[in-house]
């Protein structure tokens, strides 16, 4: 009997199972990362209005550019968190090595509250 053999269709359904949740958990985490660089893109925009703009409602508007980093800083969480799921299936599924993952997925820093 040489090296190789041929697997049986149960282990090539659960190799099925492995790869179709690691890919699974890879687009979760891109999702994410998108969504958060459309929030960031948002936040940019409003940071980029003119001063005189936003003067007459300036409390106003510091709270809806908070608002914005809230919803930006949670994107970030759930990307980190999604990153953490995605090393731990590849780890579930014998990878050990994951050096290039955070390079290939970067999750962007969160960004502190404006104040009055």
């Amino acid at each position: 009997m040489g090296m190789f053999r041929e697997a049986s269709s149960q282990e090539i359904d659960i190799v099925k199972e492995m790869a179709e949740s690691l890919g699974g958990a890879g687009w979760k985490l891109e999702e994410i990362l998108e969504k958060t660089n459309a929030a960031l893109a948002r936040l940019q925009r409003l940071f980029d209005v003119d001063e005189s703009e936003s003067s007459e409602g300036s409390s106003r508007f510091l709270d809806l550019i908070n608002e914005s980093i809230r919803e930006y800083n949670r994107l970030v969480d759930l990307a980190e968190n999604a990153l953490n799921r995605l090393l731990i299936q590849r780890e579930a599924c014998g990878f050990r090595t994951h050096r290039y993952v955070s390079h290939y997925y970067p999750i962007p820093s969160k960004i502190k509250l404006l104040r009055r």
